[in-house]
């Protein structure tokens, strides 16, 4: 005992949803730790990712760095349709998704935005070599 009666020692929970809740905490906790150990999952180019803004697929050819300093992936679209407004898109067959019957066409056009518009992991699609 201290001097003011109580007992020294541990603080001991007084229920199981206070123990199940600090567990839940520090799960959480070191989940995000390990996120962002982790980071970006670099690949080589070009491979395919999910581009967040149009929640479809991208294929990354490259990166760069922008005016502002930050960095951005070059990409080309990825869709069915064989054109792209006036322009005609590039086919892939056999298409890279496996659970995709259609064609796969590419738009000619490269595009680039900034990295944390794209998904950290990419795709485990392959684009075929010519």
């Amino acid at each position: 005992m201290n001097k003011n009666g109580k007992k020294n020692g541990k603080r001991h929970c007084v229920s199981d949803a206070q123990k199940k809740a600090i567990r839940r905490y520090y799960a959480v906790k070191r989940a995000k730790e390990r996120q962002q150990q982790q980071g970006r999952v670099e690949a080589e180019y070009p491979h395919f990712r999910y581009y967040k803004k149009s929640q479809h697929p991208a294929l990354i050819t490259g990166e760069q760095v922008n005016e502002k300093k930050q960095d951005e992936y070059n990409y080309r679209k990825v869709m069915h349709s064989e054109k792209d407004g006036k322009r005609n898109n590039e086919k892939i067959e056999p298409n890279p998704n496996p659970r995709d019957s259609k064609p796969m066409y590419i738009g000619r056009r490269t595009r680039h935005d900034v990295k944390s518009n794209f998904d950290e992991k990419p795709l485990p699609w392959k684009y075929p070599k010519k």
